[in-house]
């Protein structure tokens, strides 16, 4: 029996097209091809709808081989974008284009335990500038994100228990039309190493992406998908200590507890507001002794068995964690993989998991943010749309 061809929309082919150009940061129209299943001519054509659209740009550049082509296409840096991140007791503001340049920034300090009154408060008077700075230049921001620590649990928020249909409607008068999209961070931090070309990712494939910071969250991330890349997964909230220590979201036991900043800064004795401002390097600034090194591998080693945990219910070949676990020296990193190993069917095997770690480039925000919306936009094929929050909570639940 011969299958079904399903022919992709409009929509769907300039999604897979501007997404390829994003993660790729630019290629000749034959790879563009290959790379998305298209046939050359479909190819041309959708690039021609989007160089009339100024979506797209082409630059005059040799292909690396004897004949090839010698225009490049790559996303218009004319796209401007808006990045929002609520993280490390500030909130971020940030304009820039698919590139992930940044031309306007504002980053204003807020409560660890910001409620929503002020939060709207600080939000309303930052999207006045942005907006005064934007007409000032004649910019139209095409697509937004928000990202929110904790945001997208089904059974609420424990980092920001705020009232989600009201922050909807507070974004959709506040940004005046502008489409935005809702997110938590481990998502846009996915998205920002997914998408940026300055970091060195350590892999190609599918795996989970685990970011420990405040909280401890896990994203699959699907590298052959052009739309729905990104999976949400629940690990912090693992029980793995029946009455253990306490958990911010009332349980006790939970993996967070034990591996998150929050918890490795009461070890270390500083506090994570201090912690964070010392940058990817702070574990170099500390002099500490051997019972401080001794309970720091104990928490790896409990977030190993998490992670076992979750690995068990979905395998994957590849795992790359990011967070404090990634600036610990290598040998302390070890105890992560005897976690595995005693929680891991089958027990770890580097053959059949590959095991990688990328620094979480402290104070970056919002670049994380603005990634996200540069997916956000591509995955709507570049078409105008008016935003729709709850189908990012969907995304993400």
């Amino acid at each position: 029996m011969l299958a079904r061809f399903t022919p992709r929309s409009r929509r769907e082919t300039r999604a897979t097209v501007l997404e390829n150009l994003l993660r790729s940061g630019g290629a000749f129209r034959p790879t563009i091809a290959r790379e998305t299943n298209l046939t050359e001519a479909s190819v041309s054509r959708i690039l021609t709808e989007l160089r009339n659209e100024t979506l797209i740009q082409e630059t005059r550049q040799s292909a690396p081989y004897p004949g090839g082509p010698t225009a490049l296409v790559t996303l218009s840096n004319n796209v401007a974008l808006a990045g929002i991140e609520l993280s490390n007791s500030r909130l971020s503001f940030g304009i820039g284009d698919p590139s992930g340049a940044l031309n306007y920034v504002e980053r204003l300090p807020t409560s660890p335990h910001l409620d929503q009154g002020e939060f709207e408060r600080l939000f309303a008077e930052s999207v006045r500038t942005m907006r005064d700075w934007s007409a000032h230049r004649g910019t139209v921001i095409r697509q937004a994100a928000l990202s929110i620590p904790g945001y997208g649990r089904a059974a609420g928020n424990p980092i920001y228990p705020w009232d989600m249909d009201r922050l909807r409607n507070f974004l959709a008068g506040t940004l005046d039309g502008v489409p935005v999209a809702l997110t938590n961070s481990v998502i846009a931090q996915a998205a920002f190493h997914r998408y940026s070309n300055t970091t060195k990712y350590p892999v190609s494939g599918d795996h989970l992406f685990l970011f420990v910071g405040h909280g401890v969250a896990g994203v699959i991330v699907d590298e052959s998908a052009p739309v729905d890349a990104f999976s949400a997964v629940e690990i912090g909230h693992m029980v793995i200590e029946r009455d253990g220590l306490p958990c911010r979201c009332g349980h006790k036991g939970c993996v967070e507890a034990y591996t998150s900043l929050r918890a490795i800064a009461k070890i270390i004795g500083v506090a994570d507001s201090a912690v964070l401002s010392r940058g990817d390097s702070f574990i170099e600034t500390l002099v500490l002794d051997q019972g401080v090194h001794d309970t720091l591998r104990e928490r790896l080693f409990t977030l190993g068995l998490g992670l076992g945990n979750a690995l068990n219910l979905h395998p994957l070949s590849s795992v790359v964690i990011s967070g404090w676990p990634s600036l610990m020296p290598e040998e302390d990193r070890k105890a992560i993989t005897e976690g595995l190993n005693e929680s891991l069917l089958g027990g770890f095997d580097e053959s059949r998991l590959a095991l990688s770690f990328i620094a979480p480039s402290i104070g970056n925000d919002p670049r994380a943010a603005l990634y996200y919306a540069a997916y956000c936009f591509v995955r709507g094929g570049g078409l105008d749309a008016k935003a729709d929050p709850r189908a990012a909570l969907e995304e993400i639940a």
